[in-house]
């Protein structure tokens, strides 16, 4: 477990050594924050919304959001009261309050040309109000969606619909900014923001990844759960410098170009608890 300093007792030299790394990791941090490491789906103002989204329990309906910013852009596909499929859309500004995300607007019904029709008739096109919608989460999940349609209300709560687990491996140069608390030493509690090298193998569902940095090298391990296109992966760690304990890695998305998620570690050495995030850009392509 690092401190606020790094590692203690260190020597100058090495001490010089952590100083570039954490240098070099803001770099890559300030890199990420520009957009070369977040996919296009990614929002620096909350936690991304942009999904498909379901009851599980409910199917062959459901709704897609894609968020810009603090604005959503909805379609739900669902079915009449004569079981014809049907779809309705609503661009929704958010708010933010004690950490609550609410999205709401106006519903509207759409109607066109055929979609075989050549050439297509824009004149075709039609758009009526025929209600409200709201979406409302304090992420990660599930989420209350209410909405209305000519009179009709209706609420349901949703998760994130899993499609398929992401591959997370490779190698990366990682930035990390941690907020360590209740350790028995409290000289270790503080803030830690350093670089170093990740690397991740994962078969199947299985994640192992290696995280070195000023000169401390640990291994975290655990089964990923997908949850729409973000990855969750909950397991132990262990580190040479004999710290250990369980972590999970929350909120995990992964591009071509990098590797971003939520990081939190709870030692059962030293009774540190570590909050914090993690990105790195990759080094094997």
């Amino acid at each position: 477990m690092l401190d606020r300093n790094g590692l203690p007792g260190l020597s100058d030299k090495t001490r010089e050594a952590l100083m570039k790394s954490i240098r070099v990791g803001l770099v890559a941090l300030i890199m990420m924050a520009s957009g070369l490491a977040i996919p296009v789906s990614a929002t620096s103002w909350s936690t991304d919304q942009s999904d498909l989204w379901w009851n599980s329990s409910e199917n062959g309906w459901g709704i897609q959001f894609v968020q810009r910013g603090s604005t959503m852009f909805a379609t739900i596909f669902v079915y009449d009261a004569a079981g014809n499929p049907t779809w309705y859309v609503a661009t929704m500004p958010g708010t933010k309050a004690n950490g609550v995300l609410t999205f709401t607007g106006d519903l509207y019904s759409t109607g066109g040309a055929w979609f075989g029709a050549v050439p297509y008739n824009p004149a075709a096109f039609t758009v009526a109000k025929v209600g409200t919608m709201t979406w409302q989460v304090q992420p990660p999940m599930p989420g209350t969606l209410t909405y209305s349609v000519n009179g009709v209300n209706v609420t349901k709560v949703l998760t994130r619909q899993p499609i398929s687990s992401d591959d997370y491996s490779g190698a990366y140069f990682a930035g990390f900014h941690i907020i360590v608390s209740g350790c028995a030493n409290a000289a270790k509690n503080g803030i830690v923001d350093a670089g170093g090298t990740l690397t991740i193998a994962q078969n199947g569902s299985a994640v192992s990844l290696n995280l070195t940095a000023g000169g401390n090298s640990c291994t975290f391990s655990g089964p990923n759960s997908p949850s729409g296109q973000f990855g969750n992966i909950a397991g132990t760690y262990s580190c040479s410098d004999g710290d250990a304990g369980t972590f999970s890695a929350s909120d995990m998305i992964v591009t071509p170009f990098a590797i971003a998620a939520r990081l939190s570690l709870a030692s059962t050495t030293t009774g540190c608890q570590d909050t914090g995030q993690i990105g790195g850009v990759r080094t094997d392509q």
